[in-house]
């Protein structure tokens, strides 16, 4: 299987393969259907996928996120600042 072009300047190869490659989890209101996104954690990282594509364009178009980006993220999220792209 050839190996996923690592495109984050600031990541060693072998974080990038380990989170690209983790185990990704999806919300539990998916209801295990595809079309959601997909998370991990390795090495202090969170990635997502987006479950829509096929396995290894999925692997190439990971997300890569510090622990600080998702918080802010999340909490955004709780706060409803996106909301409105749900209208």
């Amino acid at each position: 299987m050839a190996r996923t072009p690592n495109p984050y300047p600031s990541l060693d190869d072998a974080t990038y393969t380990a989170v690209v490659n983790g185990r990704f989890v999806k919300s539990t209101f998916s209801n295990g259907n595809a079309g959601c996104l997909s998370f991990t954690a390795a090495g202090g990282l969170i990635g997502f996928q987006d479950d829509k594509l096929p396995p290894v364009e999925r692997k190439a178009r990971t997300l890569i996120f510090d622990q600080h980006e998702m918080a802010a993220f999340i909490a955004g999220a709780k706060n409803g600042d996106f909301d409105h792209f749900l209208d």
